[in-house]
């Protein structure tokens, strides 16, 4: 049986929906999303946003990754610096979890079930929908992240005053701000991620199959399938360039639109503006998705195990 029909709880076909059978959605997914992204972030997954925040707002010429964590350092000191922007709005982040591992099984399985898709098909479809649905939960609080990450005033502040002088400036609605285009670059990049670790998991599967071996993939093949689709996502890192600038403090009146914000980023910082930080956009991708489509695998099919050997 391979890997993602474990994890789906699904019988290993590609091209016959009707003999799908399951007992319920996975609902442990709701709680494995979550504690996968919150054990990313505080084992480094957040700092690593940290400096990347950090270089994609910087006008004219970018720091170096050293200088930023110098002066972040030399703000906060090495743990402030370390989870600059953790408490509240990077643990509260943690929801992203949900949807991109529930709804990415969900979806998936309906795709299989109700619309007649191959595992293969269904499953990189199901990236897309999984990584659209992050935007509406995490747009407010990347709103907000960003802002703290950017001013050393604003990082002094409480959650509650945080939120209320970003309101009080800019308008509620501004916590929203850029969540088009988080939509869209979300959509693609774990579509990207999910599409490029199936096609690395069925390449070893294929080897596996072909050396008459289990096609159980271990935890290292995983996180290897995993690593590879979150490195191939960077490629929508200019994108995400734009958002955050759509999203930093801006002077007030300033046009926050895409095509404002873009212009906007090439007159400050000419083409590179829309590459900073894809060095360890790289990385934190790799790393992310090493987390859930290797950790969570394992975890999510060891707690189904379990729960069936109850019943």
């Amino acid at each position: 049986m391979s890997v993602a029909m474990m994890t789906s709880g699904l019988p290993s076909s590609d091209f016959a929906p009707a003999s799908i059978v399951r007992t319920r959605p996975a609902f442990e997914k709701l709680l494995i999303g979550p504690l996968m992204v919150f054990g990313e972030a505080i084992t480094g997954g957040h700092y690593l946003e940290v400096l990347r925040l950090g270089k994609q707002m910087a006008p004219g010429k970018a720091p170096s990754y050293l200088g930023l964590h110098r002066s972040f350092v030399s703000e906060t000191g090495f743990s402030g610096a370390f989870y600059r922007g953790f408490y509240p709005w990077g643990l509260l982040q943690c929801v992203k979890g949900i949807p991109v591992l529930f709804v990415q099984n969900e979806s998936m399985y309906q795709l299989q079930a109700r619309a007649g898709f191959s595992e293969s098909s269904a499953e990189k479809a199901s990236g897309f929908l999984g990584g659209a649905s992050i935007a509406l939960f995490v747009n407010p609080m990347q709103k907000v992240k960003v802002t703290v990450v950017a001013c050393e005033t604003m990082n002094a502040l409480t959650p509650v005053q945080a939120v209320r002088t970003i309101t009080r400036q800019n308008g509620v609605t501004s916590l929203y701000d850029g969540v088009f285009a988080m939509m869209v670059r979300r959509s693609l990049d774990w579509g990207i991620r999910w599409t490029v670790s199936s096609e690395a998991k069925k390449y070893v599967i294929e080897q596996k199959r072909a050396c008459n071996e289990s096609e159980a993939l271990s935890l290292a093949e995983l996180v290897g399938c995993g690593v590879l689709g979150g490195a191939a996502s960077a490629i929508t890192h200019p994108l995400d360039n734009v958002i955050t600038n759509s999203q930093k403090p801006l002077p007030s009146g300033a046009k926050r639109d895409l095509l404002s914000v873009a212009r906007r980023m090439f007159h400050e910082s000419g083409a590179k503006a829309f590459t900073r930080g894809w060095e360890i956009k790289v990385v934190d991708s790799s790393y992310h998705m090493m987390w859930m489509y290797g950790i969570g695998t394992v975890v999510y099919d060891q707690m189904r195990k379990s729960m069936e050997e109850e019943a």
